[in-house]
Formats: C-alpha cells, structure tokens, sequence
C-alpha cells in the first residue's frame, strides 16, 4: 500500500497536469479559428524556473449564440485581443478523456482592459470605439461618438443629427400633430406636389406661379374695371 505522502504527490501532479482555463492573447485569427498564446507561465517541481506555454493552434473562436445561430453577440476578433481558453472534456458518459490544451476554445471578449471598464454605470452597454448604445429601465441611448445621438425615454424618442437625417421609404405617415421649427421645402425641381386635406393658414407672405380659387386661375381670369361697370381686364 502506498504511503499517504506518495498518493498526494500523485494527485498533485495529475491536478498539476490537468488544464481548465487560462488568460490568454489571439496571435492571429483565420476564419472562425485562431492561434492564441496563454499569457501565464507554469512552474514544475522539478523545475523552479517558469516555463511559457507553446502556442495553440486552430482554436475555435465562441461568442454569444443562440437561437440556432440566428441570434447573438459578435465583433471583430484582432491580434493582442485577450480571451479566455477553456480546455474542454471529450469521451464516453462514463469517464471523459484528460483536459488539455489541444481541445481549447476561446472566449473572446473576457478583459478588463476597455474604453468602458466593468463595473459600468449603465445596466447594459455595447460599444466600438466611440460608438455605444446603452440600456437602462425606461431608457436607450444611442451615439455616434460623432455627433448623432437618440434616446428614447419614457415614452419619448428625440434625436439629434447635426449632419442632417435622410428617410427613403415609399410612404411615411405620421399619426399625430407636427410642428417645424425651421423651413420646410418640398417637390425640388417642381416635380413633386402637395395636398392639404384641411385649411392651410398662413401669417405670412404666400408666394405662387399662380393661384387657382374655385377652379379660376389668379393670373388668366377678367373684372370689371373699378369705376365704370364696363371694360374688363387682368389682374396687375
């Protein structure tokens, strides 16, 4: 029988030898595969001086996916990027096969190192670069990180387009009142027309090529001349 010292050191060097995450950098990344170097280095009893992991090759890069794929979280994946590689088990249900690093994957996105460090001040943010959409209850908010930004909060949307906003769409309703608050044109070119299903009022000044009252053109139709009850002429 073995003594009690000889069967720890025998379960210290199995645990010692089985591998189950380690901090680790994308080297290079080739479709949805990528080599990765485990940053830590691992010392030996035998050996005092740490000893720096190998690279590892063709390792599957995994995110956030659901849904049968059709749902989830990605992004680009560059060199220097850190990650998580997990060594995973493989074999029957009665006894997997041994962790090691030739069946790793990576989890990209595991890193304190961000723009915007955890613990965050939003409930739920995704970001690239600049660029951020945050959510919190009863709030979303977008921007740009150049100049564009929307929120929507409560039951209110409002949005800010320094550049300006371009809507193509073959109809657009809007239920509801519109106020402008600048100029307003419309049918660029004369090509396009406008329909009032209501009355127009204008405090303005109404300017026309001509106007058609009760079906009677402004610059074509006759009057009596003022004054004399007979001759007739346009408008001047």
């Amino acid at each position: 029988m073995r003594a009690a010292s000889q069967i720890a050191a025998i379960v210290d060097q199995a645990l010692n030898s089985a591998l189950f995450a380690l901090e680790a950098k994308i080297v290079s990344v080739k479709g949805g595969r990528a080599t990765v170097k485990p940053t830590p280095k691992r010392t030996f009893g035998d050996n005092p001086d740490p000893i720096e992991y190998a690279e590892v090759e063709n390792v599957r890069l995994v995110s956030l996916v659901w849904d049968g794929g059709k749902s989830g979280v990605s992004g680009r994946v560059k060199p220097g990027d850190e990650c998580l590689l997990v060594a995973l088990s493989h074999g029957d249900d009665d006894e997997p096969d041994h962790k090691t690093l030739s069946s790793a994957v990576a989890f990209c996105g595991f890193s304190d190192f961000a723009s915007h460090q955890m613990p965050d001040g939003a409930g739920l943010r995704l970001f690239s670069g600049s660029a951020f959409i945050e959510m919190d209850e009863g709030t979303i908010k977008g921007n740009t990180g150049k100049g564009a930004t929307f929120e929507l909060t409560g039951n209110k949307a409002s949005i800010n387009a320094p550049g300006g906003m371009d809507i193509t769409a073959p109809m657009t309703t809007i239920n509801g009142n519109l106020t402008i608050s600048g100029s307003i044109s419309q049918g660029a070119g004369g090509k396009s027309n406008a329909t009032f299903g209501g009355n127009v009022t204008v405090t303005g000044t109404s300017e026309a090529a001509d106007h058609i009252s009760g079906g009677k053109s402004f610059n074509n139709h006759t009057h009596l001349e003022q004054g004399d009850g007979k001759s007739t002429s346009k408008p001047q």
